[in-house]
């Protein structure tokens, strides 16, 4: 497992992502997360970083049309996992090109992002 989408109560997405990250399963997620809002509308996200080791070398990581379309359905953005991903996550995620905010927690403050979330 490497990524997966959880669908929670009030508006609430989860996104797992453990090891390394594949495009392939990224695009996955991505489809996912469309039949999902098409129910819910926007939503809150929190991604979970569990022994997160990077992205797959080698695929094609550019397309950014899949944020540009639904950069306005994240209504907030937690993300939790060890500090030395901070920077690039936030970067692939767009944190400061979204509508809503991004925040990152370190790996041990799930409760502290699910309570942010919940503001």
């Amino acid at each position: 497992m490497s990524a997966n989408l959880e669908q929670h109560a009030d508006h609430l997405l989860v996104l797992r992502v453990g090891g390394e990250l594949k495009k392939s399963e990224l695009d996955a997620v991505q489809s996912d997360f469309l039949e999902k809002i098409a129910a819910a509308g926007t939503v809150k996200l929190l991604v979970l970083l569990e022994n997160f080791t990077g992205w797959e070398r080698g695929e094609q990581w550019g397309d950014t049309d899949f944020f540009f379309s639904h950069r306005n359905d994240f209504e907030k953005i937690a993300v939790a996992g060890h500090p030395r991903w901070e920077a690039q996550v936030l970067a692939f995620i767009g944190a400061g090109l979204r509508k809503g905010p991004v925040k990152f927690f370190p790996e041990t403050g799930e409760p502290e992002a699910r309570a942010w979330l919940a503001e």
